[in-house]
């Protein structure tokens, strides 16, 4: 059983939020791809091998892909990914990892499979290391398409996450605002390798003990660098679940450790009602 660890803030102003994605551009290129997230744990000189899959549609034409590894990270406004070169960061994964193939071309049906091989130091320190691996469409140099425009490709990424030893998680609420149609929770990792962090806000009106209306946080990765402070965006409900007044919101989150984090403020929320439909 998680027990809850509960942080107050007590608000006296009026307070006005992984890589696993694929992308295939409307109109471009259609393709099943892996998404989850590769996640593992091993000690230093293990080698580890995984695969990466990516499925053409049969309706598409012969593709030529290109693999490569990535370092990953975000914004600590939680709002933008951002990729560069990998093994720049301190805990980038991306020196140790090797593809094979790292080009190939793909027929209409057929599967292209990436082998994933590991290769983990034997110096390595305890902790979480990640990078991501990304999949791009090579556009053909045949292709001469008649016109003056803009060439879409697809790509895809996939997180590759690693907890060598026995990692240290550990994270703390920074902060706790709520907006006309959002709430954000600013969180900070006080541990040694990432977390993923999901959970709920609470709404209860004064004197309430049951709550007016209950939010699904979702869930997101706090890492720990190149900053280890990040924000979780979350959509209210509609205006007639949840309108405009004083509340005492209560956050409960879930990071993966024997107990939850919890912080409770009050709020005053103003909602903003939809513009009428002309």
């Amino acid at each position: 059983m998680k027990h809850l660890i509960s942080v107050v803030i007590v608000a006296a102003a009026l307070l006005t939020a992984a890589p696993a994605l694929a992308q295939s551009p409307k109109g471009g290129l259609s393709f099943q791809a892996t998404l989850d997230s590769i996640k593992f744990d091993a000690q230093p000189g293990q080698v580890v091998t995984r695969q990466f899959k990516l499925t053409l549609d049969a309706d598409q034409p012969e593709t030529r892909f290109r693999a490569r590894i990535e370092d990953w990270w975000r914004s600590e406004d939680g709002t933008q990914s951002f990729y560069g070169e990998g093994g720049k960061l301190r805990h980038s994964c991306g020196r140790w990892v090797s593809l094979n193939p790292v080009e190939s071309s793909v027929k209409p049906g057929e599967t292209l499979v990436i082998r994933i091989t590991v290769a983990i130091p034997v110096e390595m320190a305890t902790g979480g290391y990640w990078c991501a691996l990304t999949v791009d469409e090579i556009p053909d140099p045949q292709d001469t398409t008649s016109g003056v425009g803009v060439r879409f490709v697809a790509s895809v990424s996939t997180g590759i996450f690693i907890n060598i030893g026995a990692v240290e998680r550990a994270a703390r609420i920074l902060d706790l605002q709520v907006g006309a149609d959002q709430a954000f929770l600013k969180l900070r990792n006080e541990g040694n390798t990432f977390v993923g962090v999901d959970g709920r806000l609470e709404f209860y009106a004064d004197g309430a003990t049951t709550p007016t209306a209950t939010i699904v946080v979702p869930r997101g990765t706090l890492l720990t660098e190149p900053s280890p402070e990040g924000t979780l965006i979350c959509k209210l409900p509609p205006i007639t679940a949840l309108p405009s007044g004083r509340y005492r919101v209560r956050a409960i989150l879930d990071y993966g450790a024997p107990h939850y984090i919890g912080a409770e403020r009050e709020i005053e929320v103003l909602r903003e009602p939809a513009s009428p439909v002309r």
